[in-house]
């Protein structure tokens, strides 16, 4: 699960999965292998809210993209960075 504290901090909010069916849609047509969402990953690591899409479409759809986690870990790990560098900007 996405940290708490990064859904307060970059203020995620749920998706359903008929909210993220066109995500889904895309994902499915554009990348065909984990390491291929991989890269996407570091088109929209700035993008928390597409990263957060992302993660709930994993979520949604583990069987076919994410049987073991470990995307959604991997996203889960970029949108704890984003929120630690907004938490840092924010002390500043």
């Amino acid at each position: 699960m996405i940290n708490r504290n990064t859904v307060k901090v970059l203020d995620l909010k749920p998706v359903t999965r008929t909210m993220c069916h066109d995500f889904y849609i895309k994902i499915n047509s554009e990348f065909d292998t984990p390491e291929a969402i991989k890269e996407a990953v570091s088109w929209w690591q700035k993008d928390s809210e597409k990263l957060n899409d992302l993660w709930w479409v994993l979520n949604y759809h583990s069987e076919k993209f994410d049987p073991n986690r470990d995307l959604r870990a991997f996203v889960e790990r970029h949108l704890d960075s984003l929120a630690r560098q907004k938490d840092i900007s924010l002390e500043e």
